[in-house]
């Protein structure tokens, strides 16, 4: 008789138990969430599992995205058990782009120095699959969304050339303010206005013409097996107007990435005043592929296409990273005219972005530039619409945030 009274009621204990756990469980995934999001990240979604906490997160917080990793592992940790795991799934546009999948006795045994951050880096994780994300968290409402957001976003212009005796060194420099909206998942406008602020260079019909700049409605989608897709339309560098499409498969987790590029374009230009342009008439293409060795963030790529110039020719970068600091050469031919140079993108100040308004103003996070050694051929020209697929998952390659993040946790 004791028995039969004991077993019901030791199952009815451990129900009651069971539920109290998931209730604080439950509760602690709140305060978790609610945390994250007054820290001024969005998109935030965050499910517990068993012994594995998953998130999806959007940073607008900081310039570089190891940096916000590393901010949001100090964030999640105190939430998770010694013996639990999570699993972090970074977000650009809405789009899920890389999880970090990190224990928490790693990253324990990282803060208190029992391992180094190299030994950190090639224990965790790092994945360009989103399958993870989208069987956990990718369902959940998320809080704080990053969508009718207004960042109003300052870009230094830099052009250099070199010149003959009289002007051997022609420059223009331009501030060119830019009002970037996220509609919603993958949707985006750009509006830029070009002020220009100095410019010594010979026959320049723009150099004191306040002008538009990047005029550009885009949609991003990821797709299965690791494609990625941008449609844009508007006004896009080098004074073309129209459309332009862009896919890009990658392969071996990033690694290696197979992409082409389409666009019907026009020329438009405003000059004295007036707008001048041509019809819609122009194809150009470009198909590439590239290979990142990880041990030395070092990318080669290659391809072959069609210019704005109705030329065809091949171009080949080398470029490496050092940190947030990017350095690379290039050297191309087409039309039987061979050219090269080199390039570099740099950070630009605050490292820390302000997040708590719906309208925000705030610096280019980078500054690009490149130069090339024949600057008057006018072959092998291109255009930008500013939100290629590079320009998405700049920052966000796994092996790249997997061997920044170790360095990043310990030096913070």
């Amino acid at each position: 008789m004791q028995i039969k009274f004991f077993i019901p009621a030791f199952i009815f204990a451990f129900r009651v138990y069971s539920l109290f756990g998931q209730a604080v469980a439950d509760g602690n995934m709140k305060d978790l969430s609610s945390e994250i999001v007054k820290k001024g990240y969005e998109n935030v979604r965050v499910i517990r599992e068993n012994d594995t906490i998953f998130l999806g997160v959007e940073n607008r917080v900081w310039r570089w995205e190891p940096r916000a990793a590393a901010d949001l592992l100090k964030t999640i940790m105190p939430y998770a058990d010694s013996g639990s795991v999570v699993s972090l799934t970074l977000l650009r546009s809405g789009i899920p782009a890389t999880t970090l999948i990190v224990s928490r006795k790693q990253y324990d045994d990282l803060v208190a120095g029992r391992i180094s951050a190299d030994l950190f880096s090639d224990s965790m994780t790092a994945l360009l699959s989103d399958r993870i994300y989208r069987k956990s968290a990718g369902h959940i409402r998320p809080l704080k969304p990053s969508y009718n957001k207004f960042d109003i976003v300052v870009f230094p212009q830099l052009k250099v050339q070199f010149g003959n005796f009289v002007h051997p060194l022609e420059i223009q420099f331009n501030i060119a303010p830019a009002v970037n909206i996220n509609f919603f998942k993958g949707m985006s406008l750009t509006a830029q206005v070009i002020f220009p602020v100095y410019s010594n260079l010979i026959g320049d019909p723009e150099a004191s013409t306040i002008r538009p700049g990047l005029i550009v409605l885009s949609q991003t989608f990821r797709l299965p097996y690791q494609v990625f897709t941008t449609v844009s339309a508007g006004y896009f560098t080098r004074n073309r107007y129209g459309l332009n499409a862009e896919a890009r498969k990658f392969l071996f987790n990033g690694r290696m990435s197979v992409g082409a590029s389409l666009g019907y374009t026009g020329q438009m230009q405003l000059l004295e005043g007036w707008f001048t342009y041509t019809p819609v008439n122009v194809i150009t293409w470009f198909c590439d592929a590239s290979w990142r060795f990880p041990g030395y963030g070092l990318t080669v790529r290659g391809g072959y296409g069609r210019f704005i110039g109705q030329d065809d020719g091949w171009r080949v970068d080398v470029s490496r990273r050092f940190g947030e600091v990017s350095v690379g050469f290039f050297a191309m031919n087409t039309a039987g005219i061979t050219n090269g140079g080199f390039n570099f993108i740099v950070p630009l100040p605050p490292r820390k972005l302000g997040t708590k308004n719906r309208i925000r103003v705030r610096p280019a996070p980078y500054i690009p530039w490149e130069y090339r050694a024949k600057g008057l051929p006018s072959m092998g020209r291109t255009y930008t619409t500013g939100n290629g697929i590079e320009e998405l998952m700049f920052n966000l390659n796994p092996d790249y945030i997997r061997k920044q993040l170790g360095k990043d946790i310990q030096n913070n």
